[in-house]
């Protein structure tokens, strides 16, 4: 996977998808802080969810050995500001991984979401991977329809009806 990319919205804005680097932890944790309450809900289960920048480290120091975290950045007056992000846990079956993406309200049908699972996806290929999988809130259906557009299955988990399965073979 060939990584940074950069590219250019339709409105001109420019954008990169890297690697989480250990130095963005501020910078992951303005962008969760920045979700709405609705994303925040959706992709953490609590509409409130702060993190601390003791998680967030653990989140900037995932080795490729246990995944991948891929964000994308945009240029601001302050520097760089995060507008996605996307990862995947290699599970201890060592073949299968599950992933998490999110991206920021404004920054929504931008195509932010497609590049970083694509790259995702790509990632995980890349290392052996033959399965990923994530779970879904039922209510998020935005991502339900968005990950069935790369070719998910949908599925009910174990966990009650509130929770759906995801899963894509690679």
């Amino acid at each position: 996977m060939d990584l940074p990319e950069a590219w250019k919205t339709e409105d001109g804005s420019a954008l990169t998808l890297r690697r989480l680097e250990e130095s963005d932890a501020e910078k992951l944790i303005a962008f969760v802080r920045g979700l709405s309450v609705a994303a925040r809900y959706f992709r953490f289960g609590s509409g409130d969810y702060d993190p601390g920048l003791d998680e967030t480290l653990r989140y900037c120091r995932l080795h490729h050995d246990e995944g991948t975290h891929l964000v994308v950045l945009t240029p601001t007056a302050c520097g760089e500001q995060v507008v996605g992000s996307a990862r995947y846990v290699i599970q201890p079956d060592r073949t299968s991984c599950e992933f998490v993406i999110v991206v920021a309200d404004t920054w929504s049908h931008h195509g932010v979401g497609h590049r970083l699972i694509d790259a995702l996806l790509g990632c995980a290929k890349a290392q052996g991977l033959q399965k990923i999988h994530g779970r879904i809130l039922a209510s998020n259906r935005d991502m339900l329809q968005f990950v069935r557009g790369f070719g998910f299955a949908i599925s009910d988990s174990t966990e009650g009806d509130w929770m759906k399965i995801a899963s894509l073979d690679l």
